[in-house]
């Protein structure tokens, strides 16, 4: 598409995100994913173009939002801005994620040092939590007494105020990963947006990516993995409830990201060794039936594929990847 069609495309598409914030701003996450796909779009016109469209979605968003702006800036406009850079480099579409994401683990570690130093406040309530609270009050416990099960638990030794003391527990293990529920949240915003931008630069043949039976993690992060165990380990022995917590919350991002490319690498090893059905199907009743234990055996194989290469066994074992 010609530039004379495409700059006032992409001026309009910043409008509409601050009108959104404007006058819907509780479609706040709708704006955020289209701030980064627009963001990293435009770099396929160069450094110069998306660092004129950054500035004008930072400008319309400081104007809809003002203070409160500071989060959309650190947990998305960074990202996208990276995302949008990478685009520039002709980056594939691992890098642009890869970067992607850590520029939202940096944004949000600026948007807590803001709220902590500048707001003198800290992190509120995470609306999962805030879910897992209505539930509780509202629902489980109101059907419970309806029900008349209440009188039968209260028999068991699980009266209300037992069940209360293990609620409470749980949502105290919930708030220890606060700050990776807001992470995690931000990243998926950053999916979703790196997929839209994907979409419409996949005519330009940018962010080039292999099969999807072919995506393998990275070793770097078998080391971040290998940091986070360690951290919680250490922490819940010695009972350094900090350092407990950090390696908790890597813990915690980490996990579904080896379970993804652990999938990658089931679908390749069943389509490379030509599984038989009845195999197929003893693996979808344990699934069914133990669908934590399969998970957490996905998620080992994602987390050993780059140390082993499952891909090169045939014997090739050792075999550079």
């Amino acid at each position: 598409m010609n530039k004379t069609f495409e700059i006032p495309g992409f001026l309009a598409v910043v409008l509409v995100i601050g009108l959104g914030f404007k006058f819907l701003p509780q479609l706040s996450g709708l704006w955020s994913i289209l701030a980064i796909s627009v963001i990293m779009v435009s770099g396929r016109q160069g450094f110069g173009f998306l660092s004129v469209i950054t500035l004008c979605v930072i400008g319309v968003t400081v104007s809809a939002l003002k203070t409160e702006s500071v989060p959309f800036i650190f947990l998305s406009i960074l990202p996208g801005w990276v995302a949008g850079y990478l685009v520039t480099r002709r980056s594939s579409l691992g890098k642009v994620l890869t970067g992607g994401f850590a520029a939202g683990v940096i944004g949000f570690g600026l948007f807590w040092l803001y709220k902590f130093h500048v707001q003198a406040s800290q992190l509120s309530m995470h609306s999962i939590e805030i879910a897992f609270v209505d539930y509780f009050k509202h629902v489980f416990l109101p059907t419970l007494e309806a029900s008349g099960l209440d009188e039968y638990y209260a028999a068991q030794g699980l009266t209300r105020s037992v069940l209360k003391g293990y609620f409470d527990s749980f949502l105290e293990s919930l708030t220890a990963l606060r700050p990776s529920l807001y992470i995690a949240e931000s990243w998926v915003r950053i999916l979703l947006g790196i997929t839209i931008g994907r979409f419409l630069l996949r005519s330009r043949g940018l962010l080039s990516s292999p099969p999807f039976t072919m995506h393998r993690m990275a070793w770097q992060l078998d080391w971040v993995i290998i940091a986070g165990l360690a951290l919680w380990l250490v922490g819940a022995h010695w009972d350094l409830e900090l350092v407990n917590q950090v390696g908790a919350n890597i813990l915690f991002l980490m996990v579904p990201i080896a379970f993804y490319f652990g999938v990658s690498l089931t679908f390749y090893l069943i389509r490379h060794w030509k599984v038989r059905s009845w195999v197929l199907v003893v693996m979808i009743l344990v699934m069914t039936f133990l669908p934590i234990q399969a998970c957490l055996f996905i998620t080992v194989l994602g987390v050993f594929d780059p140390l082993i290469d499952y891909r090169n066994l045939d014997g090739k074992r050792g075999s550079p990847a």
